[in-house]
C-alpha cells in the first residue's frame, strides 16, 4: 500500500511546467480557470489551451475551488463531478497514429468506493479513444485501474481519497508505460490504434467518477526524447536539487559579475532613490550604468540597469530573472511577478530564456520568495553578461534643418547571454542573447533578442516573444511600448483594437499589434471587475501581461552564417495619467532615438514631367526660399527606369535644382496596390491566387527584390535625386507563394518582406536621403508620414479643408513631432478642376492663401505647396516670401513639440502652442478664429513645459511686448482678440 502521507507530500509539491520541451501538445484542457466560485455551474463548453478542440458538458458538473498545491496557491480551481449524470466529452477528437503519445490527468477521488454492489464496476476518470482502441484511467472499487484497449488492464495503486494524483500513460515502441505521480509503475502492450474521442469524468450514465479533475492533456514527443523531469505536467520541488546548477558554476557567474568594468558600479547594497527633476523640462545627464550588488553568499546576486530616471533589477540564482522595474520619478514598481526574459519556438518546440519558477502568487512579488525559486532544466540558462555602447541602427548626421544631437544616443548596451542545459540536446548549439539599451535623459528601455546557431544544421525560429512583463494593476496603463515591427497592418504600439479593412470593415488577417496586453493565466487571485465604472476608469485590469511578438512567424532559418535578430521593443515608463504629458514624453523619445524625424524642408509640389515647366517651378521655389521639389502624382518619377534619355532628364533637373539649394525627388507607388507582373504578385492565402488587402501588390520577397533595388540605386546615383517620397511601401500583406526565392511560404512571408523594407529604408538613410512614406518606419530611418489622411478631403471646399487641416494637425501631433507629419496646401484641385477647391488665380485669393500659410507653417509640419506655380503676381510672391522668411526665422520653435490648448471645432478659437525649454524661444502660440465673428477672450496657456517659472514675456506679431505672471502650475491667463476668419501668433520668451 502507498504511504498516504508520502503521496500527499509529493502531490502537494507538484507544479506545472509551462515549457513543453520535446513534447508537442495535441490538446490541453486545464479546468483550473473554469470559474472562481465553488459549487456554481461549470461551463457548458471548455476550450483547449492548445488548438481549437472543445469539450462539451453532459449533466451539470460544478466548479470547486481546489487544485494541486501550487495551482491552489495561485487561486485556481477544478471541476467537481458529483452525480451519475456528469462528465465532459468530445467524440470527434482525433489522435496521431503510429506515433509516440503521452496522455495524463490530474485527479482527486472523493470516495474510497461508490457503494457498488460489485466492486468491479468501472468509474471512468478520463479516457482517450474507445474500447476498440485507446487508454482509460478509472476507479474500480478501491483501486486505481488503467486500461490499454485490446491489450489488458493493471492496478496502479489503492485509492487515497481527497488527495490529488497525477496519472499518465506513455506510448512508445509498442509499449504503454503507466506512471503515478511521475513514477513509472506498470507496462502493458500498446493499444493497436487510438480511436477518436475524449471523455473526462465519465463516459456514460453509471460509469462516472465521483471526484475532481484539474487537467487532461495529450502530447506527442520525439522518439527517445521523453524526459519525465520536464515533459510531464508535473514537477517535484523535492527534486529541486536536480535542476539547481552546481555551486561552482554559480560562483563563476558571481566572479564574472565582480570583474565587470566600464559603466559599472560595484556596491555593498542596492539603494532606492527618487529623481527630483522633471526630465521633460530639464536636460538630465545622469550616467547610464550597471550596478552590481556584492553577493552575500557567493552564489546569488542582484544587478541593476539604471539611468537616474528608471531602473530594471535582476536576481541571479539558478538563472537570471527580472524582479524589478521602477519609475524613479514617482517610485512606482511596475512588476508583480517574474516571467521568462523571452520565449522562443525552435523547430516547433517552445523554450523559455532565463526567468525563475516557483512564485506562489502573481498578485505581488516578495523578496523573501527568491530563495525558493528555481529554474526549469529545459530553460536557457544565464551564462555571461557583456556591456558596450548603444547600437547604431543606421548612419545619420544632422542635416536638412534637423536638431543637433548625439547619434547614436548616449546610453548603455547590456547583453545577457544564455546557453542550453544538458537536458536540451536538440538545441545544444544554440546561444540566445537578450539585449537591453537604456538612454541618457529618457525613462526608456529598448529590448531585442538574438539567436546564434553554432552548428552546421539549420534551425527554424517559428515564433518568438521578446518581452514578457507581469505588470502591476496600477501601472499597466503607464507603460507605452512600441515595436519597430510597424507598418499599416501591424501597429507598433500596444492596443486592443483590430486592424480592419477600410472597405469591408472585416478583420485583416495577420495584422494587429506586436505589443499586446493580455490576461495572465498565472494570475488567478485578482478581484474581478464587476461594473462598467471600474472598466471605464480602471481599464481592463486583468489584461496586465505585456507580451511583444509578431502577428505571424517569423518562421525563419537560423544558421551558422545567418544569426537571427528579433524586432526591437521600446518601452517608456510614464509617471502620470495626463494625456499631454505622456504623449509629449513619447515625442521626446523620437527626438533622441529617431532624430531624422526632426528634419524639415519646405516643399514645392508639381504634377509634371515637362523640363520647361519643372525648371520654371524650380526658379519660383528658389526665389521664395523653398528647399525641396516633389514631382507629385501623377506622373511622379519611375526610379527603376534606366532609359538613357529618362535618366539624363532627371539628372539635369536634379542638378538644376541643387544649384539653387533645392533637393529633388518624386512620387512612386512602390509595393502596395501596384502589381508588377504575375511573376512578382503577392498570393492571397485565402484563394491561393494573386491578390491581397491593398489591391494587387508586389511580394517584396519575390524575384522583384533582385530586379527593382539594383535599378533604384543605379538610377539614384546617375540622377543625383536625394528624396524618395514613397507611396505604398510594404504594408504587411502575407504571401502564400512557395515559388518566390526570398521566402519559403506563408508563415515567413510577412517577416521577410518587412526585413527587406527595413533594410532598404536604413540604406536610404545611410546615403543621406530624405525619406517619406505613409507607414511608420521611423525606427529605421524614415522622416515623415501623413499628418492625417483622407483622400476625399482633398476635394472639399477651401473652408472645409482649412478646418479639417486644423484638426489633422491638432490630433496628429499628439504622438508625432510636427516634422513627422506632412500636409499639403492645394493651389489646384487634386482630382478635380473645380475652382472652389483650389486658389487659382492666386492673386484673387490672397486672404485664403495667407490663412493656409499661417496654419501650415505655424504648425511646423512638412509642408508641400502643390500647384503649377507658387505665385502669379509680385504681391503674391511678396506674401509667400514673407511667410517663408518668418518660418525660417522661428523654425527652431515652430518645429518643437506642440501643447494642445484648444481643439478646432469651427465654433470658437482654436489654439496650439509650441514649447521648448532648451532653446532661446521658449514658446510660440498660434491662435485661429474660424468663425464669422470677432472673438475676444482669455485663454489659459499651460507654460509649464516651456520651462518658464513665475513670469513670461509675450511678443505679439505686431512686435509689442508684455510681461505676465504665471500661476503656481505654470499657467498664463492670456487675453486675445482675433478677427473673424483671422489668426495671430505670439512668441514666448523669458
Amino acid at each position: 500500500m502507498i504511504n498516504r502521507r508520502f503521496l500527499f507530500v509529493l502531490v502537494l509539491l507538484g507544479v506545472f511546467i509551462n515549457t513543453f520541451a520535446t513534447i508537442k501538445e495535441v490538446f490541453n484542457f486545464n479546468f483550473g480557470k473554469s470559474g472562481n466560485v465553488s459549487f456554481t455551474a461549470a461551463p457548458s463548453q471548455i476550450k483547449s489551451q492548445t488548438g481549437e478542440d472543445i469539450l462539451s458538458a453532459q449533466g451539470a458538473p460544478l466548479i470547486y475551488m481546489d487544485a494541486p498545491e501550487s495551482h491552489r496557491m495561485k487561486g485556481e480551481g477544478c471541476i467537481f463531478f458529483k452525480t451519475q449524470q456528469d462528465w465532459y466529452e468530445n467524440k470527434e477528437i482525433a489522435y496521431p497514429q503510429n506515433g509516440n503519445i503521452l496522455f495524463e490527468v490530474w485527479a482527486r477521488p472523493r470516495l474510497v468506493d461508490h457503494g457498488d454492489q460489485h466492486q468491479s464496476h468501472v468509474h471512468v476518470i478520463a479516457a482517450i479513444g474507445s474500447g476498440e482502441g485507446g487508454y482509460t484511467f478509472a476507479q474500480v472499487g478501491k483501486n486505481l485501474q488503467v486500461y490499454s484497449s485490446k491489450k489488458g488492464s493493471v492496478t496502479l495503486a489503492p485509492i487515497v481519497p481527497e488527495v490529488w494524483v497525477h496519472i499518465a500513460v506513455k506510448q512508445e515502441n509498442g509499449k504503454a508505460v503507466f506512471f503515478l505521480n511521475g513514477e513509472e509503475k506498470e507496462t502493458l502492450d500498446a493499444t493497436p490504434i487510438i480511436m477518436p474521442g475524449l471523455y473526462v469524468g465519465g463516459s456514460a450514465k453509471g460509469n462516472v467518477f465521483h471526484g475532481d479533475l484539474y487537467q487532461a492533456r495529450v502530447s506527442t514527443f520525439q522518439p527517445g526524447k521523453f524526459d519525465g523531469l520536464s515533459d510531464f505536467a508535473i514537477d517535484y520541488q523535492a527534486q529541486k536539487a536536480t535542476y539547481t546548477q552546481n555551486k561552482q558554476h554559480r560562483r563563476q557567474i558571481i566572479k564574472m559579475f565582480n570583474s565587470l568594468s566600464g559603466n559599472v558600479v560595484h556596491t555593498k547594497e542596492l539603494t532606492e532613490r527618487l529623481q527630483e527633476k522633471d526630465w521633460l523640462i530639464h536636460d538630465l545627464k545622469e550616467p547610464c550604468q550597471l550596478v552590481v550588488e556584492k553577493s552575500k553568499d557567493g552564489e546569488t546576486a542582484r544587478i541593476r540597469i539604471e539611468n537616474g530616471l528608471i531602473d530594471r533589477t535582476f536576481y541571479y540564482s539558478d538563472n537570471l530573472a527580472c524582479v524589478g522595474y521602477r519609475n524613479l520619478s514617482n517610485g512606482a514598481e511596475y512588476l508583480r511577478g517574474i516571467k521568462p526574459e523571452a520565449r522562443i519556438m525552435i523547430d516547433s518546440v517552445w523554450y523559455e530564456v532565463g526567468g525563475l519558477k516557483g512564485q506562489p502568487e502573481y498578485a505581488y512579488l516578495l523578496d523573501s520568495w527568491y530563495k525558493d525559486l528555481y529554474s526549469s532544466p529545459r530553460s536557457f540558462q544565464f551564462d555571461k553578461l557583456e556591456i558596450g555602447d548603444i547600437v547604431k541602427r543606421y548612419d545619420w548626421k544632422p542635416k536638412f534643418n534637423s536638431i543637433t544631437t548625439s547619434w547614436p544616443a548616449k546610453g548603455l548596451h547590456v547583453s545577457m547571454i544564455y546557453k542550453p542545459t544538458g537536458q536540451m540536446p536538440e538545441v545544444e548549439n544554440i546561444t540566445v542573447k537578450v539585449n537591453y539599451e537604456i538612454y541618457e535623459g529618457l525613462p526608456t528601455v529598448a529590448k531585442w533578442v538574438e539567436v546564434i546557431n553554432n552548428s552546421d544544421e539549420a534551425k527554424v525560429i517559428n515564433k518568438i516573444e521578446s518581452e514578457i512583463l507581469a505588470l502591476s494593476q496600477d501601472q499597466f496603463r503607464r507603460i507605452y511600448a512600441q515595436s519597430d515591427y510597424s507598418f499599416a497592418m501591424v501597429g507598433g504600439a500596444h492596443t486592443e483594437a483590430d486592424i480592419v479593412d477600410m472597405w469591408t470593415n472585416e478583420h485583416v488577417p495577420f495584422s494587429g499589434s506586436p505589443v499586446r496586453l493580455i490576461d495572465d493565466t498565472d494570475y488567478n487571485t485578482w478581484a474581478g471587475v464587476r461594473n462598467d465604472e471600474e472598466i471605464l476608469f480602471g481599464g481592463k485590469a486583468t489584461r496586465n501581461l505585456l507580451v511583444s511578438s509578431v502577428p505571424m512567424g517569423p518562421n525563419v532559418d537560423v544558421t551558422k552564417t545567418e544569426p537571427f535578430q528579433s524586432f526591437c521593443t521600446f518601452e517608456l515608463l510614464m509617471d502620470s495619467d495626463d494625456l499631454e504629458r505622456n504623449t509629449l514624453g513619447w515625442r521626446r523619445v523620437y527626438r533622441k532615438l529617431a532624430p531624422q524625424t526632426t528634419e524639415s524642408l519646405l516643399c514645392g509640389g508639381i504634377t509634371s514631367n515637362d523640363p520647361v515647366k519643372l525648371k520654371g517651378f524650380i526658379d519660383q521655389m528658389a526665389e521664395v526660399g523653398m528647399e525641396r521639389l516633389d514631382v507629385m502624382a501623377w506622373p511622379g518619377i519611375q526610379y527603376d527606369k534606366l532609359d538613357a534619355e529618362y535618366v539624363n532628364m532627371w539628372k539635369d533637373i536634379a542638378s538644376y535644382a541643387k544649384e539653387r539649394g533645392i533637393i529633388t525627388g518624386g512620387y512612386e507607388l512602390m509595393v502596395a496596390s501596384r502589381g508588377r507582373g504575375e511573376k512578382y504578385d503577392c498570393i492571397d492565402p485565402k484563394t491561393n491566387k494573386p491578390g491581397c488587402n491593398f489591391g494587387q501588390s508586389v511580394c517584396l520577397a519575390s524575384e522583384w527584390k533582385d530586379v527593382f533595388f539594383p535599378k533604384f540605386w543605379e538610377f539614384k546615383e546617375k540622377t543625383g535625386l536625394d528624396v524618395y517620397p514613397i507611396d505604398g511601401p510594404y504594408h504587411g500583406d502575407a504571401c502564400a507563394s512557395k515559388n518566390h526565392p526570398h521566402h519559403k511560404g506563408l508563415e515567413d512571408s510577412q517577416w521577410k518582406q518587412w526585413s527587406i523594407m527595413r533594410d532598404f529604408t536604413r540604406e536610404m538613410q545611410n546615403k543621406g536621403m530624405f525619406v517619406l512614406m505613409p507607414d511608420n518606419y521611423f525606427w529605421h530611418g524614415s522622416t515623415a508620414t501623413g499628418m492625417g489622411y483622407r483622400e476625399a478631403a482633398s476635394n472639399l471646399t477651401l473652408s472645409q479643408q482649412m478646418l479639417l487641416g486644423h484638426q489633422y494637425i491638432y490630433d496628429g501631433t499628439r504622438t508625432k513631432l510636427p516634422t513627422m507629419g506632412w500636409m499639403t496646401l492645394q493651389l489646384v484641385g487634386f482630382y478635380s478642376n473645380d475652382p472652389k477647391i483650389g486658389l487659382e488665380p492666386l492673386c484673387d485669393n490672397l486672404d485664403k492663401y495667407e490663412a493656409n500659410l499661417i496654419q501650415l507653417l505655424g504648425s511646423g509640419c512638412q509642408l508641400t505647396i502643390r500647384g503649377n506655380r507658387l505665385y502669379d503676381t509680385p504681391e503674391t510672391k511678396k506674401l509667400l516670401s514673407a511667410y517663408i522668411d518668418w518660418f525660417k526665422k522661428y523654425r527652431d520653435i515652430l518645429t518643437s513639440d506642440i501643447i494642445h490648448v484648444s481643439r478646432p471645432t469651427g465654433r470658437d478659437l482654436d489654439c496650439i502652442m509650441h514649447v521648448n525649454p532648451f532653446i532661446q524661444h521658449k514658446g510660440m502660440v498660434i491662435v485661429f478664429n474660424p468663425t464669422d465673428r470677432d472673438i475676444t477672450k482669455e485663454m489659459r496657456l499651460p507654460l509649464y513645459y516651456s520651462g518658464l517659472k513665475d513670469k513670461a514675456t509675450v511678443v505679439a506679431s505686431d512686435g509689442t511686448s508684455s510681461e505676465y505672471t504665471l500661476d503656481q502650475k505654470g499657467n498664463l491667463l492670456f487675453p486675445v482678440s482675433i478677427k473673424a476668419q483671422g489668426a495671430s501668433w505670439f512668441l514666448i520668451e523669458e
